[in-house]
């Protein structure tokens, strides 16, 4: 392996802090980020993502670190979201960096689905904008029926089964071992990010870096252009190379008053509308035994997440 080889991932679970998390850790001098954060390189069983950052070969991949400088970098990394679900991202990488430490991250999964509805939207990968009615497409959709016009991955619109975590952590308790793994829940992650992020420092055996603030990054928006933003996620095919590279500088590297200004230029916060009650207890439902499962294998009660009505509205 290439001193410069990734040697930490984050592996998901989407909507769930994991952007927020690497924006932190990219601003540690030990850490370096893949650009893009998300290559989606090992879930193979998710083939069509990798030509969306010309993942297809291993070459292609590794050409993501070779800016990183192994005496100054000692965490090096990405964190593509999708690993979680695949079923065999974690072994595949593991398989390839055997002391790798992984981090996953959980949250409420009616949340989690809500959430990645509205991120699948924005992004013009989902084109039914009520959620109970993509919902209910889900099984057409697996069976290849009514997906959205170039849809590029059609697994994230399998709402169920990116929450449905019990068989993604059984997984990672599978692949990686203890020590090299680390399972953050958003309810501490939006309460005390402070000591998340410096528990994180430390796993990755990294210097604590005095950190103290954290903003807020990637809450719920919508752009304030249409045309704007179709251009910018689903430009059209003369245009796809430029808009391209323009995403890519635009999300990689320390630009951070540039970033937020063009951001806020072009989208605006636009929370969620809350869910029609008798959809969330529906929801509730069919996540309940998953969830008790999911806290039996981390030794910690997250019943609360699917026996009580959440204010889901603020995914």
């Amino acid at each position: 392996m290439s001193p410069t080889s990734p040697n930490y991932f984050i592996v998901g679970a989407p909507k769930t802090g994991t952007t927020a998390l690497a924006a932190y850790l990219a601003d540690h001098p030990q850490v370096f980020v893949s650009n893009p954060k998300e290559p989606f390189f090992w879930d193979s069983d998710h083939p069509k993502s990798k030509p969306l950052h010309g993942m297809t070969s291993l070459d292609a991949y590794l050409r993501l670190f070779q800016a990183a400088n192994p005496t100054q970098h000692l965490a090096i990394g990405e964190g593509s979201t999708t690993y979680m679900q695949s079923r065999v991202a974690i072994k595949n990488l593991m398989q390839f960096n055997p002391s790798a430490r992984v981090i996953a991250m959980l949250r409420n999964p009616v949340q989690v689905a809500y959430a990645m509805h509205g991120e699948l939207v924005r992004h013009f990968l989902e084109d039914e904008l009520d959620f109970e009615k993509s919902w209910a497409l889900q099984a057409a959709r697996r069976a290849g029926r009514q997906l959205p016009p170039k849809c590029r991955m059609d697994h994230q619109l399998q709402y169920q089964d990116v929450a449905t975590f019990a068989p993604q952590i059984e997984r990672l308790l599978k692949y990686v071992p203890e020590e090299q793994r680390k399972i953050i829940v958003f309810d501490d992650f939006a309460t005390e990010t402070g000591r998340c992020y410096r528990e994180t420092v430390e796993f990755l055996g990294l210097s604590d870096d005095g950190r103290t603030e954290f903003p807020r990054i990637h809450a719920a928006k919508v752009f304030r252009s249409q045309w704007v933003g179709r251009m910018y996620h689903d430009p059209p095919r003369l245009l796809e190379k430029p808009v391209a590279a323009f995403r890519q500088w635009f999300t990689g590297g320390r630009r951070g008053a540039v970033k937020h200004m063009m951001g806020s230029l072009a989208s605006k916060p636009k929370p969620r509308p809350p869910l029609r009650p008798e959809f969330e207890a529906y929801l509730r439902d069919v996540f309940r035994t998953d969830i008790e499962r999911v806290s039996e294998l981390l030794d910690r009660d997250l019943t609360s997440w699917v026996s009580r009505r959440e204010l889901v509205s603020a995914c």
